[in-house]
């Protein structure tokens, strides 16, 4: 799969950001220098999700909409925003959050209007399954980030109430089960299956997962538990489509060859857990009501980011970096993160959510100060194995080309 230079670049500069998330991870997990302060944990979680993970959606979109030539967004602009913004949180500074959010908000809607603009151009009733899922999944990112950033911004001007917490819970499932299941989605079938075009299958699947994200946000926001039901109910029905439209794909895929193939096929049964967890956490949401001492522990958050995050969207992202198919430095390299990546975030993720959140313990006093490193030290392997082989990329690949 010859992929534009462009999208190499995006993938270059997210993988530099991952590192500084993969670090806080590895650090919190040991507890080897004590508790992670919130401001910290912030920059972890959005070094991932902006810096990593999203960086890594715009390369894809550019792979996916960049016909005859056509160039996005600035991507070192780009790059330079989400840095900035995620440098905001470590500093803890609220003013600093809301600019920078605003700028970051800004970007996101650069590029959204970009793919929106492309997508009209193809024509809506003409883009392929992976196209639509990107242009929905881009829309519910935009939607999400709008409200995180009005957080940062009530923060910023002392006008945060006790009130505006739903606004946190709305930009989670927004970003989280509205804007990470479609894309994941999207680009999976992409990676499974390359010469897929429409399907009415596939157009439901994309609208099903929209309408949840949007209904999880809404329910959230305004606490309308029937749109919570509903949102559970379409993400459940659009899953369902996931698995059965790529199910063959993955059955079939080889565990043991060092392809990009084996990292999305593996994406689905985390997106299938993720969607377990997201019912686990919106019961508990609801059943808790107006008593937030009554809600989700922070081990079930935490599970189910990782889930998201790393179980799904960095493999995905992994997927999309093999299928481009640059020299292969270091080939021993493939089998230690494929499998450390994996069983490093399942057991990780098993940990969590029987033992609990390590908040509070000594240096490798809990579980997960042995279950995360290996996720973490496999994800640092993969950066630097990676950036090189991005860095060495043929001619043929490093030449701008219509997707």
């Amino acid at each position: 799969m010859a992929l534009p230079a462009s999208t190499l670049r995006a993938f270059q500069y997210g993988l530099a950001i991952l590192a500084l998330t993969a670090l806080i991870g590895l650090f919190n997990a040991t507890k080897i220098i004590g508790d992670i302060d919130r401001n910290t944990l912030l920059t972890h979680l959005h070094s991932g999700t902006l810096g990593w993970i999203t960086m890594g959606v715009f390369g894809i979109a550019l792979a996916l909409f960049a016909r005859d030539r056509a160039t996005g967004p600035n991507l070192v602009l780009t790059a330079l925003a989400t840095a900035a913004y995620v440098l905001a949180f470590w500093s803890g500074n609220f003013v600093a959050r809301a600019v920078f959010g605003v700028v970051m908000l800004a970007t996101i809607f650069g590029w959204w209007a970009w793919v929106v603009t492309r997508a009209a151009n193809i024509g809506y009733s003409r883009l392929t399954n992976p196209q639509l899922s990107v242009v929905l999944g881009l829309t519910t990112l935009l939607v999400g980030s709008t409200l995180g950033v009005i957080v940062q911004v009530l923060l910023a001007t002392n006008n945060f109430k006790e009130d505006n917490g739903t606004l946190i819970g709305a930009h989670a499932f927004a970003q989280v089960a509205g804007y990470l299941v479609l894309i994941a989605a999207g680009v999976s079938e992409w990676l499974l299956t390359p010469n897929a075009g429409r399907t009415r299958a596939g157009e439901i699947q994309s609208w099903l997962l929209f309408a949840a994200g949007l209904l999880f946000a809404v329910g959230t926001l305004f606490n309308v538990v029937p749109a919570l039901l509903i949102g559970n109910l379409f993400q459940a029905a659009g899953v369902v489509m996931v698995v059965v439209r790529l199910g063959s794909r993955v059955v079939g895929a080889s565990w043991t060859q060092a392809t990009g193939i084996r990292h999305a096929a593996i994406a689905i049964p985390f997106l299938v857990l993720a969607l377990v967890l997201t019912f686990v956490l919106t019961q508990q949401f609801i059943a808790a009501g107006d008593d937030p001492s009554k809600g989700p522990g922070p081990g079930l958050f935490t599970a189910l980011s990782h889930t998201y995050f790393v179980g799904l969207l960095t493999n995905i992202l992994f997927a999309t970096i093999l299928a481009a198919g640059s020299s292969r430095i270091w080939p021993w390299a493939d089998h230690v993160i494929f499998w450390g990546l994996n069983i490093g975030a399942a057991s990780f993720i098993a940990v969590l959510l029987t033992v609990g959140s390590s908040a509070g313990f000594g240096p490798f006093s809990h579980p997960v100060a042995f279950t995360a490193p290996i996720m973490g030290l496999s994800v640092l392997l993969a950066i630097v194995t990676y950036q090189l082989r991005l860095g060495s990329a043929p001619a043929p690949i490093r030449a701008t080309a219509p997707a």
